[in-house]
């Protein structure tokens, strides 16, 4: 299992990497528009770019996609853990097993209905960039794969630690 987690770890930092390159991607086509939306238009040249709007648009899904697909790994998404934190141990533990257990069937849920998004992207073209949306579209199956994995890599990183699982994120390294 100490494998599989070291695994997940050199993974996750090679998408950590590429959502680095996603936001710098994003950035440039938001300046990039702002340029000429702004500063050419004030300076009379009056030139488009839409290209920039699509591009940041379905850069930006894959980075959140990707990005909380990491996030997962050290149990940085959002939740309410205060009540399962103030349980006893006996208690609370369980339940956060069965909540990780419940949030990876949910993974596999939209896993399913990204696969169902791409066939039906296969047939959409976006209007300016002119690519199949089904490029866009895969960002949520690749993602919600990667969500499985990180939950099962932190489950099983708690176990081989021996670890309470309720306070996994307090354990996270830090970026």
């Amino acid at each position: 299992m100490r494998i599989y987690v070291t695994l997940m770890d050199k993974i996750n930092a090679v998408v950590t990497a590429l959502v680095a390159a996603l936001l710098c991607i994003v950035s440039l086509a938001v300046m990039t528009q702002v340029m000429v939306r702004f500063v050419l238009t004030a300076l009379g040249l009056n030139i488009s770019a839409p290209w920039t709007e699509e591009l940041a648009r379905y850069t930006l899904i894959w980075m959140v996609f990707l990005g909380a697909a990491v996030g997962v790994r050290h149990a940085r998404m959002i939740a309410l853990e205060f009540g399962v934190r103030k349980l006893p141990a006996h208690t609370g533990v369980p339940i956060r097993y069965a909540v990780m257990i419940l949030c990876i069937s949910f993974f596999g849920l939209l896993f399913s209905t990204g696969v169902d998004f791409i066939e039906l992207g296969k047939s959409e073209t976006s209007p300016v960039l002119g690519i199949t949306k089904d490029k866009v579209y895969w960002a949520m199956p690749v993602s919600m794969v990667l969500m499985i994995l990180n939950s099962l890599a932190l489950i099983a990183e708690t176990w081989i630690e021996g670890r309470d699982i309720r306070f996994a994120s307090d354990f996270a390294p830090e970026d």
